[in-house]
């Protein structure tokens, strides 16, 4: 039967005043300010969608706050990972997020102290949930040239056979926003099936596909001879991240170690989290595909803001996910930068959270946020730029240069 509603939008809030009502992380973070403006956190600035809210009203009202609903989630994320993303997975496990998933894992799978390579610059809770896990994180700095981020295959190549044990592999990648394509996939299998390492792919930005559908790892039937598992969530497409609810999948020769592992250590999706991740598979394709569009334009927005900086900015344009990676490569241009995002009450996050001093020159910029609050932020930077004793003594530097561009 047809669905006689009308299809919902998304709903960016626009009202700074009530985002900073906001008792999420994003909100809290930065230095508190009454008048500040956040694009750090990966949450999104988005009113909770009907089919959404229906659905978490239905189980308030039957008071479905208990325990449970673990197969539900399971099957419901085996479903969409295999409709929308090519996977084929040989088991699926509920888990509170992803990082607990991963942290579990790892614990489990790895000897104590083996390295595990993250290709920088990368997400810096991963660095912390290797190290949680009794592990050693092994940095591999991915490749830029013209044409964006790559792999550097010798690298890895040169870090499996010195000692590496593991490797975490973002698909799409966080922050660059690469999706990895269906060769450079099939090469990093043939790559850990060669020196039998755990291979780790990291789905949970995966239905944010702009100008790429991003594929998963398991999508790939050779991964399936691999030590490997998946973690994906709701969380980030659907902003349900505190609703504390992910999957761990399996390949076939990971699948009976899988459905080994304690409970208890991959800890349990809440009841909420669990219907919420159901509603979203099933009833959440119309709003995501539109929503992707939106986060498009938002993209958009943010590379001409970066532009009409008086900083040499260059912006890594996003395959996929609703972040803009930004760099600042010119003499002190970052140090300029970071002060006047200080100076405006705008929260953005620095480079070395991702990798380390070698991207103190770099930004991650949250695109996911109403055009009039990416407006007044980029304003007050630039507001804040102008006073500068250098920025007054200076002509105005090269606009931004874009590594690549899905847009045309």
């Amino acid at each position: 039967m047809t669905d006689p509603r009308p299809r919902e939008e998304p709903a960016f809030i626009g009202d700074a005043a009530l985002l900073r009502r906001r008792r999420t992380f994003k909100w809290r973070a930065g230095d508190g300010r009454p008048d500040r403006l956040c694009l750090g956190v990966a949450e999104m600035d988005l009113y909770t969608p009907a089919f959404l809210r229906e659905a978490l009203d239905g189980a308030l009202h039957l008071g479905e706050l208990g325990y449970g609903l673990c197969q539900e989630q399971e099957e419901a994320c085996e479903k969409y990972l295999s409709e929308h993303h090519g996977a084929s997975v040989a088991g699926l496990r509920g888990t509170t997020d992803v990082l607990a998933g991963l942290r579990t894992v790892l614990r489990l799978d790895l000897p104590p102290g083996s390295p595990v390579i993250v290709e920088t610059p990368v997400f810096g809770e991963l660095f912390t949930v290797i190290r949680e896990a009794g592990l050693t994180p092994l940095p591999v700095p991915l490749l830029r040239d013209a044409r964006g981020y790559r792999h550097d295959w010798s690298a890895l190549g040169e870090a499996a056979t010195s000692g590496a044990r593991g490797w975490i592999v973002c698909q799409p990648h966080n922050p660059v926003g690469r999706c990895w394509t269906e060769e450079e996939q099939a090469r990093a299998v043939s790559l850990a099936l060669e020196h039998d390492l755990l291979l780790l792919a990291n789905e949970v930005h995966i239905p944010l596909g702009l100008s790429r559908q991003p594929r998963s790892a398991f999508a790939d039937p050779a991964i399936h001879r691999a030590r490997s598992y998946g973690f994906t969530s709701a969380s980030k497409a659907f902003n349900t991240a505190g609703l504390k609810s992910a999957t761990v999948y399996a390949s076939d020769r990971s699948a009976a170690a899988l459905a080994a592992m304690p409970q208890s250590l991959l800890g349990r999706p809440g009841s909420l989290g669990a219907i919420a991740t159901v509603a979203c598979y099933d009833q959440g394709t119309d709003w995501l595909r539109t929503l992707r569009g939106a986060l498009a334009d938002r993209v958009r927005q943010v590379l001409d803001e970066l532009a009409a900086l008086p900083l040499a900015a260059e912006a890594a344009v996003p395959d996929s996910t609703y972040l803009v990676w930004a760099e600042f490569p010119r003499g002190d241009d970052a140090v300029r930068f970071g002060e006047a995002v200080a100076a405006s009450g705008v929260h953005l996050l620095p480079g070395p959270g991702f990798g380390g001093p070698d991207f103190a020159h770099c930004f991650r910029v949250n695109v996911a946020a109403h055009p009039e609050v990416i407006r007044e932020a980029f304003a007050r930077i630039r507001t804040a730029l102008r006073p500068t004793a250098a920025g007054a003594s200076r002509p105005p530097c090269a606009r931004r240069t874009v590594t690549r561009s899905p847009f045309g």
